[in-house]
């Protein structure tokens, strides 16, 4: 009996997120090539058979049943859906879509960002090529399986849902067209208010959306950057005159030196070095340094 093995280029959901974060990376740069959002409108369009099947991946991330049976019959009914995708259309846009990628990117960059999720997605993946296969490995399709039924009745994490929230949700129930017409007010949103970023805040950004499921890496990025943020400031505090500037920064300073990283860099740590980076710009052009 063969395993049934996965494979990155062939996975729909981990392409079409790594497609996501490509487009991310082109708004922080301001590339106005805009690729990645080419190819998303290009091959993902609802009448693709790229489109049906990401909808299928995204309905067993995202739905949720509190028993195992239901979610047992979920998983049946969705792959009862995937059998009714045109499967060589599919292979033939997938096999176009790769190419797309090779061609605007490089490959080896391109597929080796971090991918959240990771297992469930191969598992999605194991499942539905599974079926093309007379003789699989029944036990490596099985633990797939149970996976996916561990995510369905597990119960997500409850938080209060503040309005950034809501406004996100709200996107993501947005018919394609919608979504690709708001992505566009939210580019030009993005540009009008942080066109003044300069490059060590374009640079945390970069490395915030690029490392969302490498926590270690972007812990460790935010590690080495506050000491330089430090002695930045102290360098621009010896040279400021005013008293009440003076105190501010010595409080700043003292706060960032007393700041420790837990398991995860929160998005309030995000926010006071960006802030921090902030108020060096501002000082920097007060004191003409």
């Amino acid at each position: 009996m063969k395993r049934v093995k996965h494979s990155k280029f062939k996975n729909t959901g981990i392409i079409f997120e790594l497609l996501v974060r490509q487009i991310t990376l082109e708004v922080l740069n301001g590339d106005t090539t805009e690729k990645a959002k080419k190819i998303v409108s290009e091959f993902f369009s609802p009448k693709t058979e790229l489109n049906k099947e990401l909808r299928l991946y995204e309905l067993l991330m995202k739905e949720k049943y509190n028993s195992e049976s239901r979610a047992e019959k979920f998983i049946d009914t969705v792959n009862e859906a995937h059998n009714r995708i045109k499967q060589t259309q599919l292979h033939k846009e997938k096999y176009n879509l790769i190419k797309k990628i090779n061609e605007s990117f490089n490959m080896d960059d391109f597929l080796s960002s971090p991918i959240s999720n990771y297992r469930l997605l191969a598992s999605i993946y194991k499942i539905f090529e599974s079926k093309k296969m007379d003789n699989y490995d029944i036990k490596d399709v099985f633990n797939s399986k149970i996976t996916l039924i561990e995510n369905i009745t597990s119960k997500p994490a409850t938080k209060s849902i503040n309005k950034k929230d809501k406004l996100v949700e709200s996107y993501k129930k947005q018919d394609k067209d919608l979504r690709l017409l708001t992505y566009k007010i939210l580019v030009e949103t993005f540009n009008k208010k942080y066109s003044n970023l300069n490059n060590d805040q374009k640079l945390l950004l970069k490395e915030y959306i690029n490392n969302l499921s490498n926590t270690t890496g972007f812990k460790s990025y935010v590690e080495k950057s506050i000491p330089s943020i430090i002695k930045e400031l102290k360098s621009i505090k010896s040279k400021i005159k005013d008293k009440v500037t003076q105190i501010k920064l010595a409080e700043t300073i003292s706060v960032l030196s007393k700041t420790k990283i837990g398991k995860n860099v929160s998005d309030n740590h995000v926010s006071s070095i960006m802030m921090s980076y902030e108020l060096i710009k501002e000082l920097k052009v007060k004191i003409w340094v």
